[in-house]
Formats: C-alpha cells, sequence, structure tokens
C-alpha cells in the first residue's frame, strides 16, 4: 500500500509539469508591402504601376506607386499625390484585375507602293498637315455663316455658329487629299484632318471677327446720323 501511494503521489507532481512547458508563440505572417496595382504603358514603351483615378478624352490621372520603405506599414497615397498623364502618351493600361484597355492603337506601316513607303509615323502625320496646308479648303459656308450669325447675333450668335461648325472635323470626302489612297494610312490621315479643322477653324474665326468690325461699322454710321437730327 506504500509502495502504491507514493507511485500515485509521484504522478500527480509531474503532470502539472507536462502541462507548464512552455509552447512555441505561433509567428504572425509579416504583412505584404506590396498590393496589386495598375500599370500604363506609354507609346515610348515605358510603363508606369500606380492606380488609374481617372480617364477622359485629353488625360489619364493616376496615384503612382508609392516607393518601397522599410516600415511594414502601408505608405497610402493621398489625393495630392494624383499625376496626370496626355492621353495621347498612353497606348494602353494593364489593371489591377488582369483586364486591359487600348487607349491609341498602334499605327500600322504604310502599304507598299505609296509615297510614304519608309516614312516613320511621324513623318507621315508631318506630311499629311502639309497637304493639308496646301490643298484643303475649308467650306465657305464656315465663313459666312459665322459672319452672318455674328450680326445678327450681336456677336453671341456667332460665337455659337462659329464653336459648332469650326470644331466640327470635316467628313473625309471634303478633305481634298492630292492622292485619296493615302487617307487609308491613319498617320497621314491624322495629320492632315487635324489641320485641316484648324483652318476650318480660322475661317470660323475670320468670319466673327469681320462680322464683329462691319457691326461696329454700322453702329458707328446710325450714331452719326443720329447726331445730325
Amino acid at each position: 500500500m506504500r509502495g502504491l501511494f507514493l507511485l500515485l503521489l509521484l504522478s500527480v507532481t509531474l503532470l502539472p509539469g507536462r502541462h507548464c512547458q512552455a509552447q512555441p508563440t505561433p509567428t504572425a505572417p509579416k504583412p505584404s508591402t506590396q498590393s496589386a496595382t495598375d500599370v500604363i504603358l506609354r507609346t515610348n514603351g515605358d510603363e508606369l504601376p500606380g492606380r488609374v483615378v481617372r480617364i477622359t478624352p485629353r488625360l489619364v490621372r493616376y496615384l503612382p506607386s508609392p516607393a518601397p520603405t522599410d516600415s511594414l506599414a502601408p505608405v497610402a497615397a493621398t489625393d495630392t499625390d494624383t499625376l496626370e498623364l496626355a492621353a495621347a502618351e498612353v497606348f494602353m493600361i494593364r489593371y489591377a484585375n488582369g483586364t486591359r484597355e487600348v487607349m491609341r492603337p498602334a499605327v500600322p506601316a504604310p502599304a507598299s507602293g505609296t509615297s510614304l513607303q519608309g516614312l516613320s509615323a511621324a513623318q507621315r502625320t508631318e506630311l499629311g498637315r502639309q497637304d493639308s496646308r496646301k490643298y484643303y479648303k475649308p467650306d465657305k459656308g464656315v465663313f459666312w455663316g459665322t459672319f452672318g450669325a455674328t450680326l445678327v447675333g450681336s456677336g453671341y450668335g456667332g460665337i455659337v455658329a462659329g464653336s459648332v461648325m469650326g470644331l466640327s472635323a470635316p467628313p473625309r470626302r471634303n478633305l481634298d487629299a492630292p492622292q485619296p489612297d493615302l487617307l487609308n494610312d491613319l498617320a497621314y490621315y491624322d495629320g492632315y484632318r487635324r489641320q485641316a479643322q484648324s483652318k476650318k477653324l480660322g475661317k470660323a474665326a475670320a468670319g466673327f471677327g469681320t462680322g464683329v468690325g462691319v457691326g461696329i461699322v454700322i453702329l458707328l454710321i446710325l450714331l452719326s446720323n443720329t447726331t445730325h437730327f
């Protein structure tokens, strides 16, 4: 009996020791300092990581990725960090969710057998501008329509009419290109059309200025006649 009692006493003494052994403390996983970001691919091949905030026809606004730091705490970007990039300089945006958005399609090489062969996209665009300056003739209605609206509408009508007619892109059939087949080239067509629209806007501005000038002359004549009575 005494031996059995000693054995039970020894067992009770050892049991708490087993439960009190130090357990290894689990290590919490380190927070990731990198998060999924969008990637802006520029037309020159550069890639800009960040988060796209807004896209307009002229600009792409984005928050750049923060510079890596030694701290594990993530660095939050604020609205004051928003940068802007011309939409014309953006070729494509790869979003963090895997989708892609092409902003400006790549300009293909000119077709063989044309006078554009061997020219870069920039050279073809400039050639289109030069030909447009030389050959494109805006419709006479742009000038006279703005002129008449300026006289009738006391200036305000000319602003509205001139803006509507001058800012609208001329249709392709009215571009008067010396070689219509060259308009099939996107770079040449872009340069020709842009310059044609500039000339069209210039005609509207000329009609507005002439209308204002004629209106002032008429007003002075009327005032002069009234002073004689």
